[in-house]
């Protein structure tokens, strides 16, 4: 919204003509908001303050605050016209506007001015609710439009009471009466004198035309024919410039076509397959090794267009959490979707170390089965870990018992 302290509403009216406006402007609002086909109740002051103490949304002593704080007249009564005027958007009407203007032709005194209708009424104004169906006798819920309303005239009350005298000073200034503001009159305007049409602010009104872009100057005629030797002029035409086939390309210059190369089958040497490219058998995945299993690693992923890095994976496998190592447990690592394996057995501390090839950004998932004796169940027992190029080893660790 705004800003009102650049608008000359409240500038074009003093002290003395700020209470004609404002009682003017609660007239005018409930006129406008409190018609209707059936007889209602006039919105008196008293009728306003039984709408705020029913709806409990101010108190006695905010109220005695704000009457000690406008009966005063002055920078209270200007700053309280001005935020309502700002906050309910009264000053972008042109009725209003008019309102003001008239209000400062007018010098017979007038009634005091009504603070809490005008504030329920400004608001009303705002959301378009009538007033003839606000009854202190039936009061609007909190969260209704009603409510809404009133509890925003409330806090249009509260704000007054809680401006500071240095706020209420510096804000003053701004809105303070200033009659040079209007617009002025003929008889108001200075004397001064002509200013001298001089470019470039000025552009003289004199149409300017050019000779030679001037069609009544300039003239072409296709048809004319050249003028002859005798006439004084030195141009000469010659014959048109043609440019022809042998100019681009001598004719002792051309490529020469030969004849078409072919190739008959009797003259491809047959070749004997050689022992390296028969097709090798796959290992097994019982018996494949961490050479295997990274190749066939870096085989699968190469597509991915993707890095690949290597980081340890050192599986612990314990009887209970930091406890002693098992000795001898089978340990099996695989890959998703990959047919090889590393496999081995845990040393005297239970600890099975590999190096396994990882993607550099996305990172890959190994599972990690165990076999555990037939004394401790003889189950196998699966984990799944994502390793990552972030940590050089990663540990896995897996419990038969937890106490």
């Amino acid at each position: 919204m705004t800003d009102l302290a650049t608008q000359p509403l409240l500038k074009q009216l003093d002290d003395a003509h700020l209470p004609v406006f404002a009682v003017r402007l609660t007239e005018w609002l409930i006129a406008d908001l409190n018609k209707s086909a059936e007889s209602v109740p006039d919105f008196t002051e008293s009728r306003a303050k039984a709408l705020l103490r029913a709806t409990a949304v101010v108190d006695d002593p905010t109220l005695h605050d704000f009457a000690r704080l406008v009966e005063g007249g002055g920078t209270a009564v200007r700053l309280a016209l001005h935020d309502l005027l700002q906050e309910t958007g009264l000053a972008e009407d042109e009725e209003v506007t008019a309102l003001a203007t008239a209000s400062a032709a007018i010098s017979s005194p007038q009634s005091p001015i009504s603070w809490l209708s005008l504030s329920i009424a400004a608001h009303a104004w705002k959301s378009g609710y009538p007033l003839y169906q606000l009854d202190p006798a039936s009061p609007p819920g909190e969260y209704s439009p009603a409510g809404q309303l009133i509890k925003r005239a409330a806090t249009f009350l509260r704000q007054q009471i809680q401006r500071s005298a240095t706020e209420r000073d510096k804000l003053g200034k701004k809105l303070a009466y200033s009659p040079g503001d209007g617009t002025p009159t003929l008889d108001t305007l200075p004397n001064s004198q002509p200013i001298a049409p001089v470019p470039p602010h000025f552009r003289p009104p004199i149409p300017v035309r050019y000779p030679e872009v001037s069609r009544e100057t300039l003239h072409v005629n296709e048809n004319e024919p050249p003028p002859s030797a005798g006439s004084g002029s030195n141009v000469t035409r010659n014959a048109p410039l043609t440019i022809t086939n042998d100019d681009i390309q001598p004719a002792n210059q051309r490529p020469v076509r030969m004849p078409e190369i072919r190739i008959r089958a009797d003259q491809v040497p047959q070749r004997r397959p050689s022992p390296s490219s028969q097709p090798r058998p796959q290992p097994s995945s019982s018996s494949g090794s961490g050479n295997n299993l990274g190749t066939a690693v870096r085989q699968r992923f190469s597509r991915d267009k993707e890095p690949l890095r290597s980081t340890k994976l050192r599986v612990i496998v314990q009887d209970v959490q930091d406890g002693p190592g098992l000795y001898g447990i089978q340990v099996q690592v695989r890959c998703k979707g990959i047919n090889a394996h590393v496999a081995g057995t845990t040393n005297r501390d239970g600890v099975f170390l590999c190096e396994l090839p990882v993607r550099v950004h996305s990172g890959l998932t190994y599972d990690v089965d165990i076999t555990w004796p037939r004394d401790l169940g003889g189950e196998v027992e699966r984990k799944s870990v994502t390793l990552n190029v972030d940590r050089t080893e990663f540990k896995l660790p897996f419990f038969r018992r937890l106490s």
